[in-house]
């Protein structure tokens, strides 16, 4: 596995690649007591520390919280890190759902209510997790007017306009807030580059990362290769400033020789 010094060279290419992360992990969470949640939403991936924030604000709230996610792309990685700690035992973790092991932990290791835990297992991308999370909560009778939303924050720009869109064509009045763990951030530390200290452990693979924020900004366009009306239609119009274009560009051109941390194919 290669390290970030092997894409990334001088401290421009480092700040390029942090304000796309930033610009990704959305956060448009209202201040402290301003608003009333009455559900939180977390869509599966493989870093655990969303899991265990959107336990603690469903907590705080008292409110349901609902994992989404089937078998897909991170169900692997998920798999593994829950293994590497040894938090769960093997039958928990074999031909499971993303959405039924976070559930365990959220029970099993991390206390929080089993009559407060709603388990969508089927979707296997971001649509899914939004359209798949709107029919449970029909089904269930369950109408929130107020949600938090966690994903992995590279993801979380997209999974907000997703759920936003799924919503708005349904009709529903439910009030969505953007809510990322933490923002991803490198920086240069005894001449090596890599996470920001005060950031969680068990992160992306350098590959991985750099794939993921820069298969993020195709798929956010609204163009006719893009997600949005003009493309795929699977989102709203999304304003992608200027100045993440050029420093999408500008990685772009640090990553083209790469094989490994190229652009995710849009899928």
């Amino acid at each position: 596995m290669s390290d970030f010094n092997t894409y990334l060279k001088a401290q421009n290419d480092i700040d390029a690649v942090n304000a796309i992360s930033a610009f990704l992990a959305l956060n448009d969470m209202p201040q402290a007591d301003s608003a009333s949640v009455d559900l939180v939403i977390h869509a599966g991936n493989a870093i655990l520390e969303t899991a265990h924030a959107a336990c603690e604000a469903a907590r705080e709230a008292n409110c349901h919280l609902l994992f989404s996610g089937g078998i897909g792309h991170s169900t692997t990685l998920l798999v593994e890190t829950v293994r590497s700690e040894n938090l769960l035992p093997e039958i928990y973790l074999k031909d499971r759902s993303e959405a039924e092991i976070f559930g365990t932990l959220a029970s099993e290791v991390w206390s929080f209510p089993k009559e407060k835990l709603v388990l969508e297992t089927r979707s296997t991308n971001c649509g899914e997790n939004a359209s798949f999370t709107k029919l449970l909560l029909s089904e269930l009778g369950l109408e929130p007017c107020s949600t938090i939303l966690f994903q992995d924050p590279a993801m979380q720009l997209r999974t907000f306009v997703t759920f936003q869109k799924v919503w708005q064509e349904a009709s529903c009045a439910t009030v969505f807030y953007s809510c990322p763990t933490f923002v991803p951030r490198l920086e240069i530390r005894d001449g090596i580059v890599t996470y920001a200290e005060e950031l969680p452990s068990r992160l992306w693979s350098p590959e991985r990362f750099l794939s993921l924020i820069m298969g993020e900004i195709p798929r956010l366009r609204d163009d006719e290769n893009g997600y949005g009306p003009c493309g795929r239609g699977f989102i709203p119009h999304v304003e992608i400033p200027s100045e993440i274009e050029t420093a999408y560009q500008h990685v772009h051109g640090l990553l083209k020789n790469h094989e490994k941390a190229k652009n995710r194919a849009l899928a």
